[in-house]
């Protein structure tokens, strides 16, 4: 810095101190160059929450930030292009059910409705995925580059604006030492200042399509998250429903223990093992019903009495068509429809209310 500038310098916070400790009056701005400055420092404060907490929204987990940042930064000085994705809580879900369902094995029907539901939540982590990268694209990113563009340039020649007032006061409380004419410049130079800031502000604020627009592209990519994920949530529940309907027709098991002969022990009192058996196979209902569709199952057999009654035995799922007063419901089971007893079924799906 050469000396006339130090001695510009030196001025300045000259007239500073004495306006902070001597109670020295600066030139004032108008009224409408000190509302814009207080609304662009709000919306500098404001872009800077808007861009924390949308990465907080997409990415709720602050130690795996921390360590995606990190990887990130190492991998930006090893000029690397390394793309580590945050891992999604759906998904690591969806990944446990998965490794238990195969543990479980094909026999089990809990361990496929497992293998059902690991896959739906991966799809599910998977949109999120898209989700996150689609904010970033039309969201953080033009908010980023707003702060880091015009709200920059705005804070610069605010910062010039505050600099070219203290110089023409300074020279403003020395005229007759300092000539008429060095005062006329430092005048023309703040007003220069003053003027550029305040257009650079005006247009800031105007622009209201620039500012919504953003906001408009959240929404949208969260609306085509929810409807993606609501998809696939929605054929997972269909497939849920035909697999529950399937475990409730399965034909019952019963405990029986066996003895067995032990070597040496002609009694045979020595040694037991278990054995599962089945009952004999139950009718069952239509695998493929929907978990939306008014049905019951069967906690007790029944025996129709009339033609308009419907037989039913102990476990059977029957799809529910109406109710005719409290005491019966109007039922199908396979081809055969009729009456049914209340007390003898428990309602899965409800009846839609009249």
């Amino acid at each position: 810095m050469s000396v006339s500038g130090m001695k510009k310098q030196f001025h300045k916070a000259s007239q500073l101190l004495n306006e902070r400790l001597m109670g020295a009056e600066g030139t004032k701005l108008d009224e409408d160059f000190l509302k814009m400055e207080k609304t662009v420092a709000v919306m500098n404060v404001l872009l800077g929450e808007l861009m924390s907490r949308t990465t907080e929204l997409l990415q709720p987990n602050p130690a795996y930030r921390a360590k995606l940042s990190m990887i990130s930064t190492v991998s930006r000085i090893r000029g690397q292009v390394r793309t580590v994705g945050y891992p999604q809580t759906e998904g690591m879900l969806g990944k446990c059910m998965l490794f238990y369902g195969q543990e479980l094995g094909p026999a089990s029907e809990f361990g496929g409705a497992l293998m059902d539901v690991g896959g739906a939540l991966q799809k599910v982590g998977q949109t999120k995925d898209a989700l996150d990268v689609g904010i970033k694209r039309t969201f953080i990113d033009p908010l980023q580059g707003l702060q880091q563009s015009d709200m920059k340039q705005i804070k610069h020649q605010l910062k010039k604006v505050n600099s070219q007032r203290l110089d023409f006061d300074y020279k403003k409380r020395r005229r007759g030492k300092v000539s008429t004419e060095s005062v006329r410049l430092a005048w023309d130079k703040f007003m220069t200042s003053k003027e550029l800031a305040e257009r650079s502000m005006f247009v800031l604020l105007d622009s209201d399509v620039d500012l919504i627009g953003p906001l408009a592209a959240l929404i949208a990519a969260l609306l085509d998250f929810h409807r993606n994920a609501q998809r696939v949530l929605l054929d997972l529940q269909s497939d849920l429903q035909a697999r529950l309907t399937a475990a409730s027709n399965k034909p019952a098991r019963q405990f029986r223990s066996e003895k067995i002969r032990v070597e040496g022990d002609p009694s045979g009192t020595v040694g037991f093992y278990h054995q599962l058996s089945a009952a004999a196979p139950r009718p069952s209902a239509d695998c493929k019903l929907l978990l939306n569709q008014p049905c019951c199952r069967a906690i007790y057999s029944f025996t129709s009495k009339r033609d308009d009654e419907l037989d039913f035995s102990e476990g059977e799922v029957i799809v529910l068509t109406g109710q005719v007063d409290g005491d019966w419901y109007e039922g199908t089971l396979g081809e055969r429809s009729g009456l049914l007893p209340v007390s003898y079924v428990e309602v899965l799906v409800p009846l839609p209310l009249p």
